[in-house]
């Protein structure tokens, strides 16, 4: 069995869990922004997860760090003991790593503390430097292994990427928008909608389409539109990028031109004013797109919507089965999913 741990955004480490535990994984504790479990047999499928921002090997784990500078000196000899090695072997045999080894450091840490992430950096990359003899690099999309360093109180987490790049860094996302969605947050969505291949499945206000191209990702047949024609150019061209296929067109959300009943599942970044510029009313904007969404969705379907206004969302006939409060764009919006 293999540590691993997966980062997301907080509020999703019970939907990244689930998504892992679907994949094999046995999972164990689940913190702040991250999610750990044991991996059996091969690691390529922890490379799609869709829900994690990033996963990592475990690598180690330290306790009684400190808050004052002095905390430095111990990073770095902690560092110095490292096992990098073991990682890199079981790195080495799902991506190809260049001999001319580069690493890169990233820090994060909960509370206050005398000294910053990027002194916690250096202190790392000095003690890795020394005994091993590779060489440090700031810019982490050259390096060849991130090492990964969380902080939580007086406990410290190691881990490295297994990746080459972030999970959440989708090669597809070409083209963005104001307030664009993150792709773990899209795929969250349609976790919570438990969306299968066979759904028929809109995006009403789709923006550059990172919903709609995760819904294609898992075989659903896509479809969305936006008031604006450069946003549906963005859909578009990122769909095209990923190399699946769109249905996107410019339309006004609070009057579709879809049948009654035509859609199995929805999903949405619903617009709100520190995103994208609204005009009129919040309220009846938000009733409108509601009941155009309630008019074309089937029966048994069901509704997963990002906004920062939940309680402006009113379905005539569906209930919230689900609310939960997630950290974006230096914001707390919710996900409330309806059925």
């Amino acid at each position: 069995m293999t540590g691993v741990f997966a980062l997301t955004v907080r509020g999703l480490e019970a939907v990244c869990a689930g998504e892992m535990a679907r994949l094999g994984l046995t999972v164990g504790e689940i913190g702040y922004r991250r999610v750990h479990a044991q991996a059996k047999g091969d690691l390529r499928p922890l490379l799609a997860l869709s829900t994690a921002d990033d996963i990592f090997l475990e690598v180690s784990r330290w306790s009684a760090i400190g808050h004052t500078k002095t905390a430095l000196d111990t990073l770095r000899e902690l560092a110095g003991q490292l096992d990098l090695y073991s990682a890199l072997a079981v790195c080495s045999q799902l991506r190809p790593i260049d001999r001319r080894l580069l690493f890169s450091v990233t820090a994060n840490f909960v509370g206050k503390r005398n000294y910053s992430s990027d002194e916690i950096k250096m202190a790392l990359a000095a003690g890795i430097e020394a005994s091993t003899g590779w060489t440090y690099s700031p810019d982490d999309s050259v390096a060849v292994l991130n090492v990964r360093l969380f902080i939580e109180h007086d406990e410290a987490l190691v881990g490295v990427r297994l990746g080459a790049t972030p999970l959440h860094r989708r090669s597809y996302k070409q083209e963005q928008r104001p307030g664009s969605l993150k792709p773990p947050v899209a795929a969250a969505l349609l976790e919570l909608l438990h969306l299968d291949g066979n759904a028929a499945f809109l995006d009403p206000c789709c923006g550059a389409g990172t919903i709609l191209i995760e819904a294609a990702r898992r075989g659903a047949t896509a479809q969305g539109g936006d008031l604006y024609l450069d946003a549906v150019a963005s859909a578009l061209a990122n769909g095209e990028h990923a190399g699946v296929t769109l249905a996107v067109e410019q339309w006004d959300a609070r009057s579709l031109p879809l049948g009654n009943g035509s859609v199995d599942a929805i999903a949405s970044n619903l617009p709100w004013d520190r995103q994208v510029a609204i005009d009129g009313d919040e309220a009846t904007l938000y009733a409108e797109l509601c009941a155009e969404m309630e008019r074309v969705l089937r029966p048994a379907g069901r509704i997963a919507l990002l906004t920062n206004q939940p309680d402006l969302v009113q379905f005539e006939r569906l209930v919230c089965r689900e609310q939960i409060e997630i950290s974006l764009f230096g914001q707390r919006p919710t996900i409330g999913v309806y059925g």
